[in-house]
């Protein structure tokens, strides 16, 4: 397309007056040479460019002027050759009647939309690419666009930008302490330039794909100003002997104070893309004059990304995630897409104790995720017919995407396939599935804390267990998790069951309730769940330099409860039965008994919303149901139930111990879950309830969603909603606790 372009800039010289003088004009303009961080940059008196310099950007002037890139409001002189992006883009390639160079190009979107680099990057680089003496670069909306309502990008020959003449330099050197390497993704590279100005990164890679893979990463890393759709960013690429290479320059600011100075220090610049890339353009002579090196130089410290921000960057960039272990599902067969192998479904099946896959025998099958995230990973593979809401009134089966690796192992007599998957990817599927990704801000990094919080103290018991007995005996101490077997209490049969870390010896935890609801990316989403993970990565409570085991429910009905009621027989100090009310006061007015529908709405997913009545419900069965529901539920007869009796009670009221008498057989129960299992088709909404008998009637009045200990969902929202920090509502739910990153 080089000749092609060639022949085009000659024939509208040939015919556009206006084009050909700017461009004549150019050829004469007086330039001068500055250092700005060890850079040598160029200075060009450029008066025909007063018009973008000096434009007016803000939304009212922009929606009044016409836009000078539509086609119908074009001079008619001015012609195009098109250009074809990804997925059938479409792009008129104009010559700029401005020019900044000797060939100055604007390539801009068929479509009327705004200027956004999210999926355009690669159309960018195709450019480049086919065009491979021109260097192609991009303006954000508030980093120097003229046009910030018409998707466009510019190009020019190569060798004209000093910035891109550094970094080929940079990267024949065979020692470049300049570039600071941070990052990969397959053929690609991403570096931190540390020299020149804040916030400069600088891309490399054999193919377009990966190069955009890490290009989306940094910008996920950035921070994007309120109201805008991206972070402030300059933007240039070009091929350098079939490679790709980007230069990204993060913005603080769009234009310098100078620019609306009325004083002496004023100065009519308004640097894009162009200017920060080397050639700075000053269209007044008096501004031309004045520039030295210490001015340009604190011109471009302040529209640049500050130290602080590009730290962050880099900190986003570089941190990593601990691995985890989660089940996902299990049967005789499984159906499974990996993304990246273009196979389509496959299948996995169990046969004989081993896992049968493409006519071979397997003890464990491993597929690998092609990288390691630091941010939040993509996709990486499919499965089939997973079951969510197992014995919940809203269980269903669906297809649900993951990152990470896919692992399958032989579990009994079935196949079981687990994902090893980062904690913060794990936590941005937790948290949207847990709640609605449209909760409040600060309400979901309270819940991402937590989330992260007990799925690392599950993480650390597992693996610590599983050293020690690496080890040999170990002391004496009490099992995290008991299944007892029924045994004789004063002449009555007792049945105490809970259900805790070690029910999962194969992995860390299950995907499903009986862990922490996660779904993959299938429910990652929002870009506020994105900013609470984020904004809290790596931070966990701690107490007595241990990670919290910080459990949750859905609501607590009015006070929270103690561990021991629902799991092993102790308790934790940050784990306390205190009201839900404002300071834990007694008589206060309770989070959690809310009925406000925006922020259940939030809190709650669909199949949650299903259930009406968690603060304070009833429950009713005839005496033939309810003995027909714990003989089916708990698979022992006990003829007709007669009674129920609560036993023994934790403080918030929920049931520790119950016991039920048939007319065959009495027994006591426990604990909370268990309960919960044998009275209710999926789960009672809580043990938190008392019993009364209308003849026949069973009436069964309760309180709360769930065991109610430590954080409760509902009671949180309403926090947030009130103005309560995330810091403020942890320490509400788990006192005497400690942020700590880990």
């Amino acid at each position: 397309m080089d000749n092609q372009i060639d022949k085009f800039i000659k024939d509208q010289l040939s015919v556009w007056p206006l084009a050909a003088e700017n461009y004549r004009n150019l050829k004469k303009t007086e330039i001068k040479h500055l250092e700005v961080g060890g850079l040598t940059v160029t200075v060009q008196y450029n008066p025909c460019r007063r018009i973008s310099s000096e434009a007016a950007l803000d939304k009212e002037s922009i929606s009044r002027r016409p836009c000078f890139l539509c086609p119908e409001n074009r001079p008619k002189e001015q012609t195009n050759i098109e250009f074809e992006g990804r997925k059938g883009r479409k792009y008129r390639v104009t010559l700029n009647p401005y020019p900044i160079f000797p060939s100055h190009l604007v390539i801009s979107s068929f479509d009327h939309t705004p200027q956004s680099i999210w999926h355009r990057y690669q159309d960018l680089l195709d450019f480049v690419h086919e065009n491979n003496e021109y260097v192609g670069f991009y303006n954000g909306p508030e980093s120097g666009a003229s046009a910030p309502d018409h998707m466009h990008f510019q190009a020019c020959p190569q060798g004209l930008m000093p910035l891109q003449n550094r970094v080929d330099e940079l990267f024949v050197s065979a020692n470049a302490p300049s570039l600071e390497y941070l990052a990969n993704v397959k053929e690609a590279k991403l570096f931190h330039l540390n020299e020149y100005a804040h916030g400069v990164f600088v891309l490399s890679g054999a193919t377009a794909k990966s190069v955009a893979k890490l290009f989306y990463r940094l910008l996920d890393c950035a921070p994007i100003p309120e109201g805008s759709s991206e972070p402030r960013l300059n933007l240039v690429a070009w091929c350098h002997e079939g490679e790709y290479r980007s230069v990204v320059i993060f913005r603080e600011k769009h234009r310098p104070h100078n620019y609306f100075s009325s004083t002496e220090d004023h100065l009519a610049m308004s640097p894009g893309c162009a200017d920060m890339a080397g050639v700075y353009v000053a269209p007044e002579k008096e501004d031309f004059d004045k520039l030295d090196s210490a001015l340009l130089s604190q011109v471009v410290d302040e529209v640049s990304a500050s130290e602080e921000t590009q730290k962050e960057i880099i900190w986003r960039l570089t941190r990593t995630q601990s691995r985890l272990e989660v089940g996902i599902m299990s049967g005789q067969k499984i159906e499974f897409e990996i993304i990246s192998d273009g196979a389509g479904r496959q299948e996995v099946e169990y046969l004989d104790g081993k896992i049968s896959y493409n006519g071979a025998l397997y003890d464990e099958l491993v597929f690998e995720a092609q990288t390691e995230a630091t941010m939040f990973a993509e996709p990486s593979f499919i499965l089939y017919g997973v079951t969510i809401g197992v014995d919940f009134h809203w269980e269903r089966k669906v297809t649900q995407k993951f990152a990470g690796t896919l692992k399958f192992i032989v579990d009994g007599d079935k196949v079981t396939a687990v994902n090893i998957v980062g904690v913060e990817d794990y936590l941005l599927s937790v948290i949207s599935s847990e709640m609605k990704a449209s909760a409040g801000l600060e309400f979901l990094k309270a819940h991402a804390v937590i989330s992260r919080s007990w799925v690392m103290a599950q993480v650390d018991h597992r693996r610590g267990q599983s050293l020690r007995q690496a080890q040999g005996p170990a002391p004496v101490a009490e099992p995290a998790i008991s299944v007892a077997e029924p045994v004789k209490a004063t002449n009555e049969e007792e049945y105490i069951k809970w259900f805790d870390h070690d029910d999962h010896t194969l992995f860390d935890v299950c995907a499903d309730d009986h862990c922490q609801r996660y779904q993959g990316l299938t429910m990652a989403v929002g870009n506020t769940v994105r900013k609470a993970i984020d904004q809290t990565w790596g931070l966990v409570l701690t107490s007595e330099g241990e990670i919290c085991d910080a459990r949750f429910s859905k609501c607590c009905g009015g006070r929270m409860e103690l561990f021991s009621t629902c799991w092993e027989d102790k308790d934790y100090p940050y784990l306390q039965a205190l009201p839900d009310t404002p300071d834990c006061q007694e008589g206060g007015d309770v989070f959690c008994d809310t009925k406000d529908e925006k922020i259940l709405s939030q809190v709650l997913n669909d199949y949650d919303l299903e259930t009406k009545d968690f603060y304070r419900w009833r429950t009713e069965y005839s005496r033939a149901e309810v003995s027909d529901l714990i003989h089916r539920r708990s698979g022992i007869d006990f003829g007709t139930v007669r009674d129920l009796v609560p036993i023994e009670r934790g403080p918030s009221g929920r049931l520790k111990r119950l016991k039920v008498i048939g007319d065959k057989k009495s027994m006591v129960i426990g604990k909370e879950l268990i309960i919960r299992r044998w009275l209710s088709d999926s789960h009672l909404k809580s043990s938190a309830f008392d019993v009364k008998w209308i003849g026949d009637q069973l009436i069964l009045d309760g309180a709360g969603w769930g065991h109610g200990v430590g954080l409760c969902q509902i009671g949180a929202a309403v926090m947030a909603s009130r103005g309560y920090s995330y810091d403020q509502i942890l320490f509400h739910y788990y006192p005497g606790s400690k942020l700590e990153r880990r």
